[in-house]
Formats: structure tokens, sequence, C-alpha cells
């Protein structure tokens, strides 16, 4: 698992700064400027907000387990793969975009690769069905 989470103070502070910003699309609550799942996003230690409104920080937390939000889009996610496939293009960068958070991996989010794409799927279903 990624060892890289920040704290839940911090994260929930950049949660909120995200929350609060023009360029923040509330219906799928990712950023307009970069395009990420800030809920994903603002978890990691070394990301950074692409406006500069927080920044990387080196202040981090080992977690026992899974932070929570990460299970709940883990949850969320489900429905549109489990099939095996993703629903479309959005869901697919989603799903990727989560699996590299949660392990620590770097898979491109536009691969077509069917063996990536199996190990994300694989690495999503066992949280699911450790956690649902």
């Amino acid at each position: 698992m990624n060892k890289f989470f920040v704290s839940d103070k911090v994260y929930k502070d950049r949660l909120d700064i995200c929350k609060g910003c023009d360029y923040y699309f509330r219906p799928t609550g990712s950023c307009k400027v970069c395009l990420c799942f800030m809920s994903i996003k603002a978890r990691i230690s070394l990301m950074e907000c692409p406006q500069k409104y927080w920044l990387k920080t080196k202040e981090l937390e080992q977690p026992e387990g899974i932070p929570e939000e990460l299970i709940e889009e883990v949850l969320t996610i489900w429905k549109d793969i489990k099939t095996g496939i993703a629903k479309n293009q959005g869901v697919k960068k989603r799903m990727i975009t989560l699996f590299n958070t949660i392990y620590g991996s770097n898979y491109d989010t536009g691969t077509s690769c069917s063996t990536c794409l199996s190990d994300c799927f694989k690495g999503i279903k066992r949280i699911y069905e450790k956690y649902r």
C-alpha cells in the first residue's frame, strides 16, 4: 500500500480548499484544471494543486489500513466495473487512479493494456470484497 498519504487533517484542509475553488467540478469531484479526482489526489503527500492553492508536503502518515474515503471510492466505483469492463472511459480512468493511489503504482490512466487493466480490476475487487 502507498506509504505517502497525508494526515487526516491535511487531507481535510486540502479537500476544503478544493471544494471552495472555482475549478472544482462538484458532480464528479474533479478539478477542471488537472482533471484529477480530488478525493484521491488530496490524500497523496507528493501531489499539489495545479493553481498552487495547496502544495506537496513531507508530512506523511503511515496508515494502519486504507483511508476510509478511498474505501468509499472503491465501493462507489464497483457498480461501474463489476463486470470486469469499465462502464466508460471516465470510470476506467477513475479505477486506474484509485488503484495507483492505494497500491503506489504508476499505471497510465489512458492504458488499453488488458494485463494492466486486469491488475487494476483485481486490486479494486480485493478491496471491495474485504470492505463491502
